[in-house]
Formats: C-alpha cells, sequence, structure tokens
C-alpha cells in the first residue's frame, strides 16, 4: 500500500484504493510471468510497472488525474493523443487503449538508471514491449467495468514532468544592417547575411574570431576548453554569437563543408537526446530550415519516428536544456 499512496503523492487512503492495489498486484503477476527469461528491464518492470498501469487505469475511469492532464496537454501541442503510436479508428480518448499502454511502457524503458548517464534509446515498436502491453491490456479489459471511480485524483505530473510548459518560438532572422550586437553584424557582413558559418577545426574557427570579428587573441588561444574539439557552427542571431562545437557535420547546408551524410545519419540524433550536445536554438534553426533532414533515431523506422515525433523527443530527452525561446 505504500508504494501506492507514494506514487499517488498522497498520506491518506481512499475508498478505492484496496480495489487499484489488488489489480496492481495481479499485474504484478502477469508481468513476472511475462519476463521470464528477460534480462533486460526486468526489475522495472515488475516493480514500477503494475503501480503505472493501475494509475493510468484509475484516471481513465475516473476521467481525472495525472493521464487525463497529459493527453490534454500532448493534445493541446501537436493535435494527436500520442508520440510515435499511429491512432486507429478503435482508438477512444477516454477508454484504456493498447496504444496508452505502450507509451507508458516506453517511459518505463528510456528512464534513466543513474542521474549522469544518457537516457536510452528504445525502439517504441519493439515486439516484446507491443505484446507486453497487449497483454496488459487484455486484463484490464476484462476488469474495466469493475474499475471504481476515485474522488482523489492522481498527481498531474505522474505520467511526465512539466515538458510543455515552455511554448517555443524562433528567433527573428536579422540582416547586418538590423543587427545592433557588433559581432553579430561583423559576421553576418562577412557571410552575406547567411546566419550560419561552419568551420572543421579549431584553427578555422580561431582565425575567423580573431581577424573577422576582431577578437582579442589569448595566450594559448581563445575557449582553450575547445581546442580538442572540431566541427564547428557559429550562429549569428537576434540574441548574439552562438558557437557550438561537434556538430556541423549533422547541417545538410549547402554552405555548410563539413556535412557528412553518415554522420548525421549515424549520430546526429545526439543533439536531440543528449543534454548539451547541441544548444536548443541551433536546432530549432536547422529543423526550420529544413537543415537536418538525415538525422535518425539508432532504431527500425528511426528516420521517419524522429521526423514524426522530433520536438516531443527533444523536450522528453533534453528536460531543462529545451529552450522555446
Amino acid at each position: 500500500m505504500q508504494n501506492w499512496l507514494d506514487a499517488n503523492q498522497r498520506k491518506k487512503k481512499t475508498i478505492t484504493d484496496e480495489w487499484y492495489l489488488e489489480f496492481a498486484n495481479r499485474l504484478q503477476t502477469l508481468i513476472s510471468n511475462s519476463v521470464d527469461g528477460i534480462k533486460e528491464h526486468t526489475d522495472k518492470l515488475i516493480n514500477n510497472l503494475p503501480i503505472r498501469c493501475s494509475m493510468y487505469l484509475q484516471d481513465v475511469v475516473s476521467q481525472n488525474g495525472g493521464w487525463k492532464a497529459f493527453s490534454e496537454s500532448y493534445y493541446s501541442n501537436y493535435n494527436a493523443y500520442l508520440p510515435f503510436y499511429p491512432i486507429k479508428a478503435e482508438y477512444i480518448q477516454d477508454e484504456i487503449n493498447k496504444e496508452d499502454i505502450a507509451f507508458i511502457i516506453w517511459l518505463l524503458f528510456t528512464e534513466k538508471r543513474e542521474e549522469n548517464e544518457v537516457a536510452p534509446i528504445v525502439d517504441p515498436f519493439s515486439p516484446y514491449l507491443i505484446e507486453l502491453s497487449e497483454e496488459v491490456y487484455a486484463l484490464m479489459d476484462e476488469l474495466f467495468e469493475e474499475a471504481p471511480i476515485s474522488d482523489v485524483p492522481s498527481p498531474n505530473n505522474w505520467v511526465l514532468p512539466d515538458i510543455f510548459d515552455v511554448r517555443t518560438t524562433s528567433l527573428p532572422e536579422i540582416k547586418a544592417e538590423q543587427a545592433t550586437n557588433k559581432d553579430v553584424k561583423q559576421s553576418l557582413l562577412y557571410n552575406n547575411d547567411y546566419p550560419l558559418l561552419y568551420f572543421a577545426t579549431y584553427k578555422e574557427l580561431e582565425v575567423f574570431l580573431t581577424e573577422t570579428l576582431c577578437w582579442e587573441y589569448q595566450n594559448g588561444g581563445l575557449f582553450k576548453e575547445l581546442r580538442e574539439h572540431a566541427h564547428f557552427v557559429v550562429y549569428a542571431n537576434a540574441k548574439g554569437i552562438l558557437l557550438a562545437p561537434n556538430v556541423s557535420q549533422y547541417f545538410n547546408d549547402s554552405h555548410n563543408p563539413t556535412f557528412n551524410k553518415e554522420d548525421a545519419r549515424r549520430s546526429g540524433y545526439q543533439m536531440f537526446c543528449v543534454q548539451g550536445e547541441c544548444p536548443f536554438d541551433l536546432i530549432k534553426y536547422g529543423m526550420a530550415k529544413g537543415l537536418l533532414p538525415d538525422i535518425e533515431l539508432p532504431i527500425p523506422n528511426g528516420k521517419e519516428l524522429f521526423h514524426q515525433n522530433w520536438d516531443f523527443i527533444t523536450r522528453y530527452y533534453l528536460k531543462e536544456y529545451y529552450e522555446g525561446a
């Protein structure tokens, strides 16, 4: 019972708790049998999934709580009920759905084990995930009519933290004559008003910064911490000069001599999924201008899934590094 109360962020029991806890226990038995022989995610599934699926059922039956909050926020942002999963005719928003359960399992699989590790990339259509979601759905459907309505909503953030609070807005495009920042103005004059410049090496970048922008050379070089890096992008924008290392090879831009299609395909997704890998303003500009068409997730059908869901993926994986303005 304590795990259920903790998940619901409550100290006192309600009259419906016993029913949903018993349902979670039945799910735990089902899941334990399902994961027999499966090494990956076993602890997460057995210990966490039953509670989350029981909370989902509670929210759907009661038409309140965290699942309803997530569903409404997602629809408000993307005019769709879920990422990844095509919504079929039999999908009914206010009832239980296999796709919802699959998404809850996907969320569990993509959680980090340690604070400083990179969250894993997981195929939302992996056979095991889909099979498990169907088994959970079958039990849920069997007992749906018995499930009681809870008058005490689950926490709004149990599905996801508040990743939809930030509204993304594009930076205004400016020309050199409009720039108030002297470095932005000089960069745009140098590059015929095109905001992106690409440099294969640190030395090329340093030459641009010292000779074109007239930054004062320092003993040991500018940005000493970047000397071992390469593939730089300089983005001259309304905020100022943005500098990003190790990403220029991903930008499919006719102005970019460093572009490498295979690198973009193989590892460009890290800009969107690894915190601090690339400033969000640069990601935002690249996507808006169609400069990142080769990015794909390292999973089956990863290109289509990425480009259909890139903003959600970025919000989910980057969290506080996702900046909307």
